[in-house]
């Protein structure tokens, strides 16, 4: 690897941040995996998931180049708690690496690369700062991945990170209001057996089995699985958030409700992608039940001018100019105006 690789393959990804202005996340991270994959050699097809901050589940995602029927071996395997798995990685904050699978991760190997006609796979998660918004995963049709593949890759996964960062926050800043979404999945030992997904987007992943793209539905089934009671949020392909729980209704069969997610679960993200810190956090929960910075000193053993100081850092982050507007951001804009948007009963002003 040379540093002509790294700077190339930075620039293309700063590229996509430019082109990437108001695209769905989903559309991001398909143009930050050609940009990976082009500056990889031998990388003959890839996967980029959309990582929710909040619980290390998959959002959404990008694939190019691999068969719709490596979707669920690939979830089942990723969803087993294994130490190579992007969930494991971002939960104990594992620093940036790609892994080569033939020694470290013999199960995926095995289970999802050689059964559809690859040789190895190497893999990244993608953070920005502290928080992982993303893996990325390389896969070729000959040969082995280098250890300057494995550099390259983390190199540059912190660009890529921001990248889907900034793509993520924006799709959350242009709100979460859309039409009623209601829905529902039947899983009977983790595959679906029945479905009612009216306007939701995710029809065509059911009707055709052999659409190469992020599969949601195998996703979901996948989930329902590994832990009947789950909950999760997931982004359409038509650009909404929709909220999916599980409920058991039998060993082994399991009802996935979906509906329209509501601002509070998607407030973790929201603080995520603001890149409060773990303290700017506790304090903007202080702020936000009415403390003052002596009160929140107090409460935090810190120094009032400590707090100030991170009231101010919180505000710049937020980009609003007062404590009131930082509560305004928090709940205000998240939860009153979604609440006024969905009522069924308009209340008339008064004069």
């Amino acid at each position: 690897m040379t540093f002509a690789h790294v700077d190339t393959l930075s620039r293309r990804l700063r590229t996509a941040v430019g082109r990437a202005s108001g695209a769905d996340p989903a559309d991001t991270a398909a143009r930050v995996l050609d940009a990976v994959m082009a500056a990889v050699p031998g990388a003959s097809a890839g996967a980029l998931l959309l990582m929710n901050p909040h619980t290390g589940l998959f959002w959404s995602g990008a694939v190019t180049a691999l068969p719709a029927a490596s979707c669920h071996p690939f979830f089942e395997v990723e969803l087993s708690g294994d130490t190579d798995s992007f969930r494991r990685m971002a939960t104990t904050r594992a620093p940036a690496r790609a892994l080569r699978l033939k020694n470290t991760n013999p199960a995926l190997l095995d289970r999802v690369v050689e059964p559809f006609g690859f040789t190895d796979e190497v893999r990244a998660v993608l953070p920005d700062g502290a928080v992982t918004w993303g893996g990325v995963s390389l896969w070729r049709g000959g040969g082995m991945f280098t250890a300057d593949d494995e550099a390259l890759l983390d190199s540059v996964a912190a660009t890529a990170g921001a990248v889907l960062r900034g793509s993520v926050v924006a799709a959350l800043d242009r709100g979460v209001a859309g039409p009623a979404t209601r829905g529902m999945l039947l899983v009977e030992d983790g595959r679906v057996v029945e479905a009612r997904l009216d306007g939701l987007g995710l029809g065509q992943e059911l009707t055709d089995t052999d659409v190469r793209q992020y599969r949601h539905v195998d996703h979901l089934a996948v989930l329902a699985t590994a832990d009947p009671g789950f909950s999760t949020v997931i982004r359409t392909a038509d650009g909404r958030w929709i909220s999916a729980h599980g409920i058991e209704l039998a060993p082994g069969r399991v009802a996935v409700t979906l509906t329209a997610a509501t601002p509070a679960e998607l407030l973790g993200a929201r603080v995520a992608g603001s890149g409060l810190s773990v303290r700017e956090i506790e304090v903007t929960r202080l702020l936000c039940r009415g403390l003052s910075d002596a009160e929140i000193a107090a409460e935090l053993f810190l120094s009032p001018h400590t707090v100030h100081d991170h009231v101010r850092a919180i505000r710049a982050k937020l980009g609003v100019r007062s404590r009131a507007a930082v509560v305004s951001l928090v709940f205000t804009d998240a939860y009153f105006d979604a609440f006024l948007a969905t009522a069924a009963i308009r209340h008339a002003g008064q004069g």
